[in-house]
């Protein structure tokens, strides 16, 4: 009598196989073996915002799939993760339910570990880490320490994104078309001091670099290249009343053509440039309001003149105007104005009598510039330093004493952490940390004289910048052994980041980070300087044609659809839905797709599985079956083959869509011999049983509940060897020489 056959329930298998990964722990990064490959896949560090958005369960069932295929390979994987614990989302949610962030952030994060342990994720969950614990940030501080040695951090007084509403200053990629990242109201420039990130000195290795990526999708590439905002051109080098000036431009062959020069208001000669009061006043002016940030042409962007003016080559005088209209373009630097090719430069030339105005030739024809002698080869970077202070309580303590005697004075090494008050309580007015006496009035390492703390907290931005670090390390051994340890040497660079399309600026200033580290002889191992040797990024997750959003009741809750399809259906259907290169439009179309083969490829194995213990053999039906088998083997072959180089190049997408082709053609092999026979013959019943243990094992990465079962069922066993492993090609017997009668 067949023994009954289970139904697919996802309720019951999927915590079941749960417990039995934790019990074996086959999550843990293991000790790699010699000639063992060493994978490290870095997944994005949520903000700890209460739950696992649908970006998340996309992110993450990428980065999953991928782990658990390298995996499979034999290769000693690595998958941890951390969460972004500082910064505005965490300190305002915790304003609004009144509790100290630190509480609200520890809430947070084991709610946002449990969604991930019922979705099935295969992280590290020992190697998790908050970037708000002491024995974290304490590192932040001593990157911000080291960082400032080497000259890579500064304090200046000078102009900062500003968001009136959450009451900070925000980071040049926290500005979204003059918006605040966080709160979309309109910013605003204003004038305090402000410690800066000095990025400079590695754009054009970042720049070259880029060239060289192996295994960066387009997007990631892209998105490299948008921030760092390269122009190429020609210099000159010119001289004028305000001293000497290299004048750049993207228009090399107009240069001729030139009717004045515009400098940066962050050029840093451009006082040199500016004699009358008047106008430095107005310089002032700039810099302190800057313009307005709702201007979409150079009609509306302020622009100063110096009164002075640079000889050109064939000795005309050209005008020296200032405006901020140069650092959107070309950074804080001097450009030539060629009204003649350049629209914007038409613009401003029109608002200043002293420069010559330029007529369109009667003909049509395009100008004619007059050669110019000098001009060199250049390019410029629009990417520049950047803020990392910031005005709230809820990050971590900038690790400097304010003397008067002194001035600043960096902690000593040995008394970090500088400890945030975690009792800590935000109201959204002021800054409570210069409130509290107990953590403001110290004495200066220097003289010794009382003295204050800075009381300005590092941008979340900043803590980002080694996040790709930590769970490369043991937990034990963090204390005291973060950025030297062995096992960095193992692990790093990451051999694939998988992020949102949104983390190209924390991934630029990773990898300039990376390089400065790398100088310093910290990461010398790292020579060419880049911490992802990978990448891919995704786009985001959208409902209705919108961004998902409470207030547009569009929002998703993938527990409430674990819930009720199970966690393999969620995954299988947010990676079947769209390339990671297209934004998802979520839709149930997609969730009805993935439950539906995940039961008719369910129903069907356990079908068969029971067959197969009253299949007959028969010799001569046998061999008129083998070219079928041949078949279906070559089917299994190519079909494989497919599966494999899609989860090499993540495109998860295609991978399932090749798993369900190959399921159709091992139900088609069924048919056509049953068309041709009757019915199948044991050989053919083996044959099929292990196509569906190959299509189970490659499925597995997706849906690996569903997958390990259908493998235990199978006879395959229930431990990690046989569970784990990728198919080989040719793995379908064709030859019925096997096939016994029971």
């Amino acid at each position: 009598m067949s023994k009954q056959k289970p139904s697919y329930d996802a309720g019951r298998i999927e915590p079941a196989r749960q417990a039995a990964w934790i019990e074996r722990g086959d999550f843990e990064a293991p000790r790699p073996a010699a000639g063992q490959a060493r994978v490290y896949v870095k997944p994005s560090s949520p903000f700890t915002s209460g739950n696992l958005h649908m970006g998340h369960v996309r992110d993450y069932s990428i980065g999953d799939a991928y782990a658990r295929f390298r995996r499979a390979r034999g290769d000693a994987v690595l998958f941890g993760f951390g969460f972004d614990a500082f910064g505005l989302p965490a300190e305002l949610a915790a304003i609004e339910r009144q509790e100290p962030p630190a509480d609200w952030v520890a809430q947070c994060g084991e709610r946002m570990l449990d969604q991930m342990k019922r979705l099935g994720f295969s992280f590290d969950y020992d190697r998790v880490f908050y970037s708000s614990d002491e024995g974290q940030y304490r590192w932040s501080q001593w990157l911000f320490l080291a960082l400032l040695d080497a000259g890579l951090i500064y304090l200046d007084d000078a102009t900062v994104d500003w968001c009136d509403t959450c009451r900070t200053t925000l980071a040049s990629i926290q500005v979204e078309d003059g918006r605040c990242w966080r709160c979309h109201n309109e910013v605003r420039l204003i004038r305090r001091p402000t410690w800066f990130l000095r990025i400079t000195p590695y754009l054009e290795e970042n720049d070259a670099n880029t060239d060289e990526l192996e295994n960066w999708d387009d997007l990631a590439l892209a998105t490299q290249r948008y921030i760092l905002g390269r122009s190429d051109g020609v210099e000159l080098d010119l001289e004028g009343s305000g001293g000497p000036l290299t004048v750049f431009s993207p228009h090399g062959d107009a240069v001729g053509l030139a009717g004045f020069v515009l400098l940066s208001p962050r050029h840093p000669a451009v006082d040199a440039w500016v004699s009358d009061a008047e106008v430095g006043e107005q310089l002032e002016q700039m810099r302190s309001g800057g313009w307005d940030r709702s201007a979409r042409d150079a009609r509306s962007v302020p622009v100063l003149d110096t009164g002075g003016s640079v000889s050109a080559p064939d000795g005309t005088d050209l005008p020296v105007l200032i405006s901020p209209i140069v650092d959107a373009r070309f950074g804080p630097t001097a450009a030539f104005g060629i009204p003649a090719v350049d629209e914007a430069d038409r613009d401003v030339a029109a608002r200043f009598d002293r420069v010559a105005s330029w007529r369109e030739p009667e003909d049509g024809e395009d100008p004619v510039a007059p050669p110019v002698d000098g001009a060199r080869p250049a390019k410029r970077y629009r990417a520049n330093d950047f803020s990392i202070s910031r005005q709230r309580s809820w990050g971590t303590p900038i690790p400097v004493i304010h003397c008067e005697d002194c001035g600043p004075v960096p902690v000593p090494e040995a008394d970090l952490p500088v400890v945030l008050p975690r009792d800590i309580k935000p109201t959204g007015e002021g800054n409570p940390l210069a409130e509290r006496p107990d953590f403001v009035d110290v004495a200066c390492p220097k003289c010794g004289v009382p003295a204050r703390r800075e009381t300005d907290t590092l941008d979340c931005h900043f803590d980002a910048l080694w996040l790709w670090v930590p769970a490369a390390v043991p937990p034990e051994a963090r204390e005291k052994q973060m950025f030297d340890h062995p096992d960095l040497r193992e692990w790093l660079p990451a051999e694939r980041l998988v992020a949102g399309g949104d983390s190209g600026g924390f991934v630029f200033d990773q990898r300039i980070v990376t390089k400065a580290l790398r100088d310093r002889g910290t990461f010398d191992f790292i020579e060419n300087g880049e911490p992802f040797a990978g990448c891919l990024f995704h786009e985001m997750v959208i409902a209705d044609g919108r961004k998902m959003s409470k207030h547009l009741g569009n929002v998703v809750n993938p527990d409430e659809l674990v819930e009720q399809y199970g966690a393999d259906t969620v995954r299988l259907a947010i990676l079947y839905a769209a390339g990671p290169a297209k934004t998802l439009n979520w839709s149930a179309g997609a969730l009805r797709f993935a439950n539906r083969f995940l039961r008719n490829l369910w129903t069907y194995s356990q079908d068969r599985i029971a067959a197969l213990e009253d299949a007959r053999h028969d010799e001569a039906a046998a061999a008129d079956t083998e070219h079928m088998r041949d078949r279906l083997g070559k089917w299994c072959d190519n079909g494989l083959e497919r599966i494999t180089a899609d989860i090499e190049q993540l495109q998860m997408h295609k991978a399932i869509r090749n798993l369900t082709r190959l399921f159709e053609r091992i139900q088609d092999f069924e048919k056509r011999v049953v068309k041709r026979r009757g019915q199948l013959d044991r050989a053919d019943a083996e044959a099929q049983i292990a196509a569906l243990v190959l299509l189970a094992q490659a499925l597995a990465p997706f849906a690996p509940h569903a997958a390990e079962e259908l493998l235990i069922a199978s006879g395959r066993g229930d431990g990690p060897d046989l569970l784990g492993a990728w198919p080989e090609p040719a793995a379908i017997p064709v030859s019925a020489a096997g096939a016994a009668s029971p």
